[in-house]
């Protein structure tokens, strides 16, 4: 059987009831299981204390791994045999594969960043003129955070192939959250009320804090708000319970 009949014969069990149904269930299944394996990773690291490093490249490999087995089965249930398909691509499969060379470029490099364990989530880089914090090491790229909470994306080969500055981290990690307060509330007070709260975390650096305005706009005034956390891998949910907080503080002045 040719490609082409496979790929007509694949048409024909798609639009089957039964194979619809089917190809729902893998798909589902297989967001589940990344669902359920993201989970027991952050369990396993919080048992055994793994870096966010590892996290991310556990993650990374299970993603990858699901997404690669779902494929695979989708296309066995749509009646496609894989191994004619690699044989009949041909030439198409090398243009392909001359065209994924950034792909598997930086692929490697992630195996290679990460196994040399020199570059971790918290620390401070700089390559090409950018520096920030590292937030994600994954096997494609590299995400961090700039001066100005901008999030940038660097490929694992720039970083392979470039040489980078590396910033041990010395103090705490900043955390600054931009809000809008209601017309008329008291910024002062409202940082009060705002520390008050935060430094009862204790993740949260009590002796370090800073507010200032940023703008005035319809709907009042802009403010930056900045903590210090002591660890990085409370980055994100560091964020969350700020804004939370700000929230909380908000509705109780319009409730007044």
């Amino acid at each position: 059987m040719n490609y082409s009949s496979q790929l007509l014969n694949a048409l024909l069990h798609l639009f089957h009831l039964e194979n619809i149904i089917y190809i729902s269930l893998i798909i589902i299944g297989g967001l589940i299981f990344i669902r359920v394996g993201d989970k027991m990773l952050t369990k396993i690291e919080q048992k055994f204390d793994l870096n966010l490093t590892a996290h991310y490249l556990f993650k990374d490999i299970l993603k990858y791994t699901v997404i690669i087995v779902a494929i695979a089965w989708i296309l066995h249930v749509l009646g496609i045999n894989l191994e004619s398909i690699l044989i009949s691509l041909g030439v198409v499969g090398i243009v392909i594969g001359l065209a994924s060379q950034d792909i598997v470029s930086n692929f490697i490099s992630g195996i290679f960043v990460i196994s040399d364990n020199n570059i971790q989530v918290g620390e401070v880089i700089e390559v090409n003129d950018f520096k920030g914090t590292i937030k994600k090491v994954g096997l494609r790229n590299t995400t961090m955070i700039n001066q100005d909470n901008f999030e940038i994306t660097i490929p694992n080969s720039v970083l392979s192939k470039n040489i980078y500055k590396l910033y041990k981290p010395t103090e705490d990690h900043r955390l600054r959250i931009v809000a809008t307060l209601p017309h008329g509330m008291n910024i002062p007070e409202f940082k009060e009320g705002l520390d008050q709260i935060m430094y009862e975390y204790d993740w949260i650096v009590d002796d370090k804090t800073s507010i200032f305005s940023r703008d005035y706009t319809e709907w009042g005034p802009k403010v930056e708000v900045s903590y210090w956390i002591t660890d990085y891998k409370y980055i994100d949910c560091g964020k969350v319970t700020i804004l939370e907080n700000i929230n909380r503080l908000i509705d109780e002045y319009r409730k007044n």
